[in-house]
């Protein structure tokens, strides 16, 4: 078990081990070799090639750090940010991340992980966080609602935005902020959909 103690050193320094990592710290490590950890419940997949311990992951910073990881680049943004900040009351069963490269969902054994796509001339608006779980990119507040308008195109009444039920008081604040993002993605559509939500919030606090 000597090769498995190598492992979780490393692992315990990553939010997820790739086989990249491998290959530097235990050179000729064999796929059989991880295959049994698996079976033997040591190590689980997250997705091909990377691989965390059992049982580590235990907040949702973990999850977020992984997420950042998996597929890069990318930032946790939409439903995910706006639970982590309070915006909306339920914490979403996904991680759901912007990314400049292809549309992709990655279904694990430790969970589910959606990533979306917007161009590049879009990715900004995120902040590096930090943590014992590793560093991990976030969407910022009025980033993730902005995404949220303009990826979720299902949202499209003043019902749909009563559904779901923005936290008015964290709103306030950042009301100005999300009218300056939206409107950096020169989308008309965007901008008219982020006017209606501010008229939803503001009427239904009233």
């Amino acid at each position: 078990m000597a090769r498995f103690q190598e492992f979780r050193r490393l692992a315990e320094k990553l939010p997820v081990v790739s086989l990249a990592d491998l290959e530097t710290v235990l050179p000729g490590l064999r796929r059989e070799t991880l295959y049994r950890w698996r079976k033997s419940g040591y190590i689980n997949m997250v997705a091909p090639g990377f691989y965390v311990l059992a049982d580590s992951i235990k907040t949702e910073q973990d999850l977020f750090a992984i997420a950042s990881r998996l597929y890069t680049p990318s930032f946790v943004s939409l439903e995910s940010a706006l639970a982590w900040y309070g915006l909306i009351p339920e914490t979403p069963l996904a991680v759901t991340s912007v990314t400049t490269r292809k549309t992709r969902t990655v279904s694990s054994e430790i969970g589910e992980f959606i990533y979306r796509t917007v161009k590049p001339a879009c990715w900004f608006g995120y902040s590096i966080e930090e943590t014992q779980s590793g560093k991990f990119m976030i969407a910022r507040p009025e980033r993730a609602i902005t995404d949220l308008l303009y990826l979720r195109r299902d949202l499209k009444t003043p019902g749909h935005f009563i559904e779901l039920r923005l936290n008015e008081e964290r709103l306030g604040p950042i009301t100005g902020d999300l009218l300056e993002t939206a409107g950096r993605f020169q989308n008309r559509m965007l901008l008219k959909r982020c006017h209606m939500l501010l008229e939803v919030v503001e009427h239904a606090g009233s």
